[in-house]
């Protein structure tokens, strides 16, 4: 993923898979189960199903994060929300296991 500063998903959850993110460039916020952190590159995060949980890019350039599912299979997810207005964010997530619970975090 390549993150734009001071952006990052509402906080959210997967019902039926794992998210691994391996912190590539820049440095991020994470927010994974009530606690909160930042990381720089080769950080690891690794994100139990059912974990509330959404990250930031604290800026002030551009951010590379690699995200890994376990299991995979919402890859058509991410091109879909891309193209979604966010008043259809909810309806397409949850099509995808993906649990929207809260507000993005800010910087």
């Amino acid at each position: 993923m390549d993150v734009p500063p001071f952006i990052g998903p509402p906080l959210h959850y997967h019902e039926d898979r794992e998210e691994i993110f391996e912190v590539l460039e820049g440095r991020f916020r994470f927010h994974c189960a009530g606690e909160e952190f930042e990381v720089a590159p080769g950080t690891s995060v690794v994100v139990p199903r059912n974990t509330v949980h959404g990250w930031v890019n604290l800026g002030p350039g551009r951010a590379r994060l690699l995200g890994t599912f376990v299991p995979g299979g919402i890859d058509e997810f991410f091109p879909q929300i891309g193209q979604t207005p966010p008043e259809g964010w909810t309806d397409l997530a949850r099509q995808h296991d993906t649990w929207i619970v809260g507000a993005p975090l800010s910087v």
